[in-house]
């Protein structure tokens, strides 16, 4: 069945209870799934200076190829094409999740999206806009961050009804954050750490009510950036975020969330000391499983220019059609350096064939 965006409901990281059901019936003998998840996204705005306004382009395609290879050992691969920027199929993740190594303990080798906040373990269509909040974009990356190396994901024993799990990640050649072709528009650089770098969260969650959950997180990241293309200077980033999530779970498949993230970042790429500072603040929504609003407010600095800032205010709208089909409105009204106030209008069109696996929000 496919899994696609459908319950907006699961608190599940890569040490997914789930997962641990590897060795029953046989499943590292069976055929791999294979899925395709197909993104159309149009942007209306009048903001002269960019250059993707009042265009409907194909954004994004995914496919998916997940399956066990042995016994507790699971195999998943993403390729991922752009046609909107002529990006041809790429390999976004492809690793191997050694599940139950020790109680408690798994183990991922390969390129994945690291565990660092609270969303970046997730591929954009399992998010909850269409846009991401731009403190992310800015200090991430565009959408996630991604390294090559291994981790481990030990949840942490506990006398109570606390959950609490602990990642921590070595990864070489991260994705450098570089943004879309926007020249007439501020952006921040994303993380930018290339070479080697390291990630740790520690996130907890909690029952506060036979309905209600609330978790606690933190997270840090730490590596070389690129060279300042002027000095040739070699700076080493932190990247520190927290994040808080409250989630009310209704009768049938109304469900409410709120959820905040706060994150600093020391370390620029022009080698000054100045730290920048960002966050979001989201509530959703969902009166059942077909429809759910959101509003969202970003404010963030640039990393490269703490003097200069941007913030927006969102209004979401989905529509699920399906398991395989939603549709999303995200109408925004913001202001950054380049044209001081905007507007803009995202919609989005996604789709998909094939038993999707991916964690979910």
């Amino acid at each position: 069945m496919n899994q696609l965006n459908q319950t907006n409901d699961s608190t599940s990281e890569p040490a997914a209870a789930g997962d641990t059901q590897s060795n029953e019936g046989g499943r590292h003998l069976a055929l791999p799934d294979i899925s395709l998840i197909v993104q159309a996204k149009g942007k209306f705005t009048d903001d002269k200076n960019d250059p993707d306004r009042q265009k409907l382009l194909l954004s994004e395609a995914e496919i998916g190829i997940q399956g066990y290879v042995y016994p507790n050992v699971k195999a998943d691969a993403f390729f991922t094409a752009s046609p909107a920027e002529d990006e041809p199929f790429g390999v976004e993740e492809a690793y191997l999740s050694y599940l139950g190594i020790a109680n408690g303990l798994n183990f991922y080798v390969g390129q994945k999206h690291v565990a660092f906040g609270r969303t970046n373990l997730l591929h954009n269509h399992s998010w909850l806009y269409t846009r991401q909040p731009t403190v992310i974009s800015s200090f991430v990356a565009p959408e996630s961050l991604i390294g090559q190396g291994g981790s481990i994901s030990y949840v942490i024993p506990t006398n109570c009804n606390l959950f609490a799990q602990l990642d921590l990640g070595t990864w070489a050649n991260g994705e450098s954050g570089e943004q879309s072709d926007l020249p007439d528009i501020v952006v921040g650089p994303g993380a930018n750490l290339t070479n080697r770098f390291s990630t740790a969260r520690l996130w907890t969650s909690y029952p506060t009510g036979i309905n209600n959950e609330l978790e606690l997180g933190g997270s840090w990241a730490g590596g070389k950036s690129e060279e300042d293309p002027l000095t040739l200077e070699t700076d080493y980033v932190h990247l520190h975020g927290v994040d808080l999530s409250f989630r009310h779970f209704g009768g049938g498949s109304n469900r409410t969330l709120l959820r905040s993230e706060y994150f600093w970042r020391s370390g620029t790429t022009d080698s000054n000391d100045a730290t920048a500072k960002g966050y979001y603040v989201f509530g959703n929504y969902r009166w059942n499983k077909y429809g759910s609003i959101g509003l969202l407010y970003d404010w963030n600095e640039f990393p490269q220019a703490v003097d200069l800032h941007e913030s927006s205010m969102s209004l979401i709208l989905t529509k699920q059609f399906s398991e395989q089909y939603y549709v999303r409105l995200q109408a925004i009204h913001g202001s950054r350096p380049d044209c001081g106030n905007y507007n803009e209008c995202w919609l989005q069109w996604v789709w998909g064939v094939g038993p999707h696996t991916h964690n979910l929000e």
